[in-house]
């Protein structure tokens, strides 16, 4: 029976966010964080005190999913091709019976184990005409 008065009493408390003015939401957030509330507007106020409001009722992440996290952030970001395209990216076409594969490599595109500086030059590759790379993929 505990569990359901607790649980009826979170959604009360989140359910009171919802009706407190800027003023009363930075009492909460000195409150809960123990610091002023950064400058910002109701919306995003109440989103953080209702998440720190469950946080600490049922506890934040564990250490290990924490640690995840932190390695996550830590990888380097991956950068698009000078074509605007991610790395490993790939674009597939049928044209004349043949499904044709173009991958995105760090520096442009590989087709055939061929490198082309763009999509567009890898759609010539395949059919022998001028074509816009994105729309012969279907990606424009």
């Amino acid at each position: 029976m505990k569990t359901a008065c607790k649980s009826t009493n979170i959604r009360v408390e989140l359910a009171r966010l919802q009706v407190m003015e800027l003023h009363e939401l930075r009492e909460k957030w000195r409150e809960l964080y123990g610091k002023d509330a950064p400058d910002c507007g109701k919306v995003f106020l109440r989103k953080q005190l209702a998440f720190r409001i469950q946080e600490l009722r049922y506890g934040g992440i564990s250490e290990t999913a924490q640690s995840v996290l932190e390695k996550i952030g830590e990888m380097p970001k991956v950068r698009p091709n000078p074509g605007g395209v991610i790395p490993g990216t790939r674009f597939e076409r049928e044209w004349k019976g043949t499904i044709h594969v173009v991958i995105a490599t760090d520096t442009g595109f590989e087709y055939n184990g061929q490198n082309y500086r763009s999509l567009s030059g890898a759609a010539f590759a395949i059919t022998g005409t001028q074509w816009n790379g994105k729309k012969f993929f279907g990606v424009k």
